[in-house]
């Protein structure tokens, strides 16, 4: 290289001609060859500037779209948890109003659960519903989920009737938010002992046994070599103040220092539900795909029937029937499931009182139910009503895309509810 550099500047610069000449302006001494030479460089130069230039721009431009789609699909997915939190206060509102109250109840209908019928909304199957006037089939609803709606649709969509009166749907992006209620699942922040006998005492430690009692959920704990007892200790470990282990005794750092990293047991109430992946035996997928998803650290430790699904109605007939058997067991879970998801004018029902839970149960008769004795302490486990929500809202815009996770209480924080939990990603 430096030698072909060494005779290229040779021949730039060696004398042209023996003598003068209208074609050697310089004779032997000239040196216009260096005159090409820089000129050459200074092009080449200013190639190169100008196109890192125009790259950089082009960069910053993308860039700037891309933060500019991220601001947007953020505002979108607030949009959607500000809808339900309006939707959740209209609902605590109403319920809470006793004339309503009556009324609802006299037709078997909860009031303050009216948030059940807006379980999810999606701008996108809006956008569709507008465009077709309403006229869509189970094919258009499978398009828009797989490739979403066309550029000519979404256009006609965002149309408004006036120039004076812009249509709902006149903004870049959709969201999709959807809500349920924490109290659907079984509480755990309130699994406190001293002893692993006291421990089994405790309603949601009974409830959390339960669960683990259908034939299939026991073949595959034991063929995993995992102790339905020590999982529910392990819970109560993580809470309480103690180092010392509840099943079997021992230290409860000892279990957390052979993960890789290595950490500590809290020793205080969980923050997050994600937050239990972090107990020995819970970051195990089978166990939280079985009874780990049916937890939640939120609520005055009581379980609404009215929304919890199967396998935590399974797991409260365990924890208080008086002679359980999985055939009955199983048989009252889906009878009452039906009941529940059967409108009322067809013989449905809804349950307003732990009483009526109760009895429902004891006299529970059709599709192989025949009924089942529970013992009075089950009273204080269930109740019929949420008040502690979860908001799950995605915003899309372009490539950009938010989800929000947000917690409201309306038990403490007032007509307003109270933010428990809020996470952006």
């Amino acid at each position: 290289m430096i030698r072909a550099a060494r005779w290229l500047w040779r021949e730039l610069v060696r004398p042209r001609g023996p003598v003068r000449h209208r074609f050697y302006r310089g004779g032997r001494r000239s040196k216009a060859g260096v005159a090409l030479l820089l000129a050459v460089a200074s092009i080449l130069l200013l190639t190169v500037l100008v196109s890192e230039v125009a790259h950089g721009a082009v960069v910053r431009a993308q860039l700037a779209a891309q933060h500019r789609d991220d601001a947007k699909a953020m505002a979108l997915a607030y949009s959607g948890v500000y809808f339900y939190r309006l939707v959740l206060m209209l609902s605590n509102s109403i319920g809470n109003n006793p004339m309503i109250g009556e009324f609802s109840q006299a037709f078997g209908v909860n009031a303050t659960e009216l948030w059940q019928a807006l379980p999810f909304i999606d701008t996108r199957f809006m956008r569709l519903v507008f465009v077709t006037d309403g006229r869509i089939d189970e094919t258009d609803v499978e398009s828009v989920k797989q490739q979403g709606l066309t550029q000519e649709q979404v256009e006609e969509s965002r149309e408004g009737s006036s120039l004076l009166q812009r249509s709902f749907l006149d903004f870049d992006g959709d969201f999709h938010a959807e809500v349920q209620d924490e109290e659907r699942r079984i509480p755990i922040n309130s699994l406190t002992a001293t002893t692993f006998p006291d421990l089994l005492m405790q309603p949601a430690a009974q409830e959390l046994m339960g669960m683990f009692l259908d034939e299939p959920t026991r073949d595959w704990l034991y063929e995993n070599n995992i102790v339905k007892e020590e999982l529910v200790a392990n819970l109560a470990d993580w809470i309480d103040l103690d180092d010392t282990r509840l099943y079997q005794g021992g230290s409860e750092d000892s279990v957390y220092s052979r993960v890789e990293p290595p950490y500590r047991s809290k020793n205080a109430p969980f923050d997050t539900r994600d937050e239990i992946r972090l107990v020995d035996g819970w970051e195990n997928d089978g166990v939280w795909e079985r009874v780990g998803r049916h937890l939640t650290i939120y609520g005055d430790g009581k379980v609404n029937v009215n929304t919890a699904t199967k396998p935590v109605i399974k797991g409260l007939l365990w924890a208080f029937a008086e002679n359980p058997s999985e055939t009955a067991i199983d048989a009252a879970a889906d009878q009452f499931i039906f009941l529940r998801g059967t409108p009322m004018a067809e013989g449905g029902m809804y349950i307003n009182s732990p009483d009526a839970f109760i009895q429902l149960m004891t006299t529970m008769r059709g599709n192989g139910a025949t009924g089942i004795a529970l013992r009075p302490e089950i009273a204080q486990a269930i109740k019929t009503s949420s008040k502690v929500f979860r908001v799950t809202s995605a915003g899309e815009v372009g490539n950009a895309r938010v989800e929000i996770h947000a917690v409201f209480d309306f038990a403490q924080g007032g007509p307003t509810g109270r933010v428990l939990f809020m996470k952006v990603r």
